[in-house]
């Protein structure tokens, strides 16, 4: 009885002890607050996310995402706040979602999140590169806006030799392209634009809602080219215009750095004409030379060049160098450019004629430059007008300069009405040397170096009641301080005009030392001048804009150019 009892008191101390070890046990908790349950971040890169966790045991946590970081990975038991932060904007056009897992002592616990999309103008590629050749180009884009339309955008606007293709769509699109035509680069330098698209509100398109990332397009340059026989295109003479008026005003254009491959002898479909006549045409797109056309003789004369290409190693007929180095002037082999114009046979028959001539040279580049030389010995009015095809045959950069440089300087002799404010007063040597080439010859007639306004050169304008107030450019005739590139000391007619800044037309001095020129040489020496009748002409024809201009013009490209050279002696 005694036995029994001593086992029963063992076994109710057993179930005591286990019963004891059974309470001392702890149960695993991981529990995700309520309010952790709507988890949507905002759009922006850096949003924030926090989870509000109880645990009573180590925990450790990851993300099934790329695009978000945690605040920690791991901790110990407690009331735990754990962040997650967006690592960039979502820029994917849609919500998207990831899973937070939080681990604890066997315990998983898995949280849905959201970053809300923002708004997107998506570009596959920002770098394109074309070769010298050009070619076609699609921009793929997406975006996840409604009810707006895309363009292309550029700082100084879209480079003419990049042209969006018409059929190119471009509205309330997700996935698009817009087809870009990429002309050919001529140049020998490589040349780069930077474009943006930007989705703008349909009606009213200064209201943008976003732009893309910058796209880049570079093209290469162009390859120097080498001519293959230099004499049997060379030296062709063409007849450009012939006069209907008077007895014709000699003009001869030639081109250098331009390869026998450009010309052809039989056709005018080649590169070489095109850019001759693009000349011509530009000569006479100004007044008073517009209307006065029908006196002028036009002849085009070849000339093969070894290369396209100027300065260095590289050879070109008339030798022409680009001085540089903040320099506009150009210099060539004026000798080789006279014997070119006298190929022409009107001109060999009457050598006087040839002391009248006005040539072109057209530079086969489009760099921003030009001179023109004259005053050579005893070769009297003759005058050589060195011009780039500046940025291209169509651009009114172009024009302008060979208007300033061949009509201005060359063929009227007139001088520069821009000044510099650091070469201070014009010394009395340069106005004595001016003086001498007004009295003397009748050049530089748009300057003057007196303000008094009775004595001005130019004074029976200002006392025409015809030619008082604004014309069409706003301009008003007077005597205006800064000429000859002279900060002080000489007197313009004008605050702007085609001598100063290449814009607004000649004004009325020059436009009548125009008109005098052109008249003496279609008449001669029995012509008289009557300033009632250049009055009545040039009311008549007074500067107007053209509209189908590209008045775009880089303001880089508004610097005054090198002044005229003149070859003699006073």
């Amino acid at each position: 009885m005694k036995t029994r009892f001593y086992v029963l008191i063992f076994l109710m101390g057993v179930i005591s002890s286990i019963s004891s070890c059974s309470d001392d046990e702890v149960t695993p908790v991981l529990d995700v607050h309520a309010q952790s349950g709507n988890l949507v971040m905002e759009p922006q890169a850096n949003a924030q996310l926090d989870i509000h966790f109880v645990c009573n045991n180590a925990w450790q946590a990851q993300v099934d995402v790329n695009w978000v970081v945690l605040s920690s990975m791991k901790g110990e038991a407690g009331d735990i706040t754990l962040s997650l932060l967006a690592k960039e904007d979502n820029r994917t056009g849609e919500d998207r979602t990831g899973t937070l897992i939080l681990t604890s002592a066997g315990l998983t616990k898995e949280i849905k999140f959201t970053q809300k999309q923002t708004e997107v103008l998506n570009v596959i590629q920002t770098l394109y590169t074309i070769p010298a050749t050009g070619g076609k180009i699609d921009i793929d884009f997406a975006s996840n806006l409604q009810n707006c339309h895309f363009m292309l955008v550029a700082e100084n606007g879209i480079p003419e030799w990049i042209t969006q293709e018409p059929n190119s769509q471009t509205k309330t699109l997700r996935n698009e392209k817009i087809s870009l035509t990429i002309l050919p680069n001529h140049k020998l330098v490589e040349r780069k634009a930077n474009i943006q698209i930007y989705a703008v509100d349909m009606q009213n398109e200064s209201n943008v809602f976003l732009k893309s990332p910058r796209i880049s397009i570079c093209q290469n340059a162009n390859e120097v080219g080498i001519s293959t026989d230099m004499t049997t295109k060379d030296k062709k003479v063409k007849v450009l215009q012939r006069h209907s008026k008077g007895n014709g005003v000699p003009i001869v254009i030639m081109g250098d750095g331009f390869l026998d491959c450009d010309i052809e002898i039989d056709t005018k479909d080649n590169y070489y004409y095109k850019m001759m006549e693009k000349a011509m045409e530009n000569f006479f797109s100004e007044e008073p030379v517009q209307s006065l056309r029908e006196y002028f003789d036009v002849w085009m004369v070849t000339a093969v060049s070894q290369n396209n290409a100027f300065g260095g190693a590289y050879s070109t007929r008339f030798s022409c160098k680009l001085e540089g180095g903040g320099s506009t002037g150009i210099t060539g082999n004026h000798t080789l450019v006279k014997e070119y114009a006298a190929l022409v046979p009107e001109l060999q028959a009457n050598p006087n004629l040839l002391n009248e001539v006005m040539v072109i040279v057209v530079l086969n580049t489009e760099e921003y430059a030009g001179t023109t030389y004259f005053g050579f010995a005893n070769m009297g009015e003759f005058a050589i007008g060195y011009c780039p095809i500046i940025n291209g045959p169509d651009d009114e950069m172009f024009r302008r300069v060979l208007c300033h440089e061949c009509i201005g300087h060359g063929f009227t002799k007139l001088l520069d009405e821009y000044s510099y404010e650091q070469y201070g007063t014009i010394p009395a040597t340069e106005i004595e040397k001016n003086r001498r080439m007004q009295q003397q010859l009748g050049w530089a007639m748009n300057v003057d170096f007196t303000n008094n306004r009775e004595e001005v050169l130019w004074k029976h304008f200002l006392n025409d009641k015809r030619y008082q107030g604004k014309d069409f450019y706003g301009e008003t005739l007077g005597v205006y301080e800064g000429a000859c590139t002279y900060w002080r000391g000489a007197w313009r007619p004008t605050l702007e005009s085609m001598m100063r800044s290449n814009t607004h037309g000649f004004n009325a001095p020059s436009r009548e030392a125009i008109y005098k020129r052109v008249m003496h040489v279609a008449h001669g020496s029995e012509w008289k001048y009557d300033y009632e009748m250049f009055v009545a002409f040039d009311l008549a024809h007074l500067p107007q804009s053209t509209s189908t201009r590209n008045t775009n013009i880089n303001p880089s490209m508004n610097k005054p150019f090198a002044a005229p050279r003149y070859m003699g002696h006073f």
